[in-house]
């Protein structure tokens, strides 16, 4: 994977959804930016393979925020993640919505149909019921629900320290990659994650 390739799809904030993709399941490869590409969560110290990153009070929040995500959203595995002074880099695996076991960030009216736990619900009904409930909006347990809820957790956890109201943290949107089944695809992400301190 080519460095520049990955630093210019950090740089923007468009998002091309593939037609026809679920993005409630699947391996993902995701990049989340500050605003203005401020160094808010750390810094690097070290150099060469010593190279690490050390975690401010907002980066230590980033993590204990990204770890808690299987907790209110039971389908996903964190794997490689990396947080670095001004972004974030993490794989996610996305597995079979069953139910709706967690707190949609995103979702407009918690007591409608649909939202409350359905043990046994396919993901074809959970989109369907979802689709009534929520013309507009990612559907709940999605990539897009997901960070989406990250990143709404984490700039209220951020702001409650610095005693800031309605400051913003993130970059708008996000990147993200599917990770195809290619041979050597998936171990040339982690790899790239791995070494980002090193190569700061």
């Amino acid at each position: 994977m080519r460095q520049s390739a990955i630093a210019m799809a950090m740089n923007s904030h468009k998002h091309t959804r593939l037609a026809g993709r679920d993005y409630t399941q699947g391996d993902f490869f995701v990049t989340l930016c500050t605003r203005d590409r401020r160094k808010l969560f750390g810094t690097i110290v070290g150099s060469g393979a010593e190279a690490r990153m050390e975690l401010s009070e907002a980066g230590r929040i980033i993590e204990a925020c990204w770890l808690a995500i299987p907790h209110h959203f039971p389908h996903v595995q964190l794997k490689e993640m990396q947080i670095m002074p001004d972004h974030l880099h993490a794989i996610l695996i996305l597995r079979d919505v069953q139910s709706t076991q967690w707190v949609d960030a995103t979702a407009h009216d918690a007591t409608a149909p649909g939202t409350a736990t359905i043990p046994g619900a396919t993901a074809a009904y959970m989109k369907a019921t979802a689709a009534k409930r929520r013309p507009k909006g990612p559907l709940p347990g999605s990539l897009s629900a997901i960070i989406g809820a990250f990143k709404s957790e984490t700039t209220k956890r951020i702001n409650a320290t610095t005693d800031q109201c309605g400051g913003t943290v993130w970059q708008l949107g996000f990147h993200d990659r599917i990770i195809r089944d290619r041979a050597g695809e998936y171990e040339r992400i982690a790899q790239y994650i791995a070494e980002n301190p090193i190569n700061w």
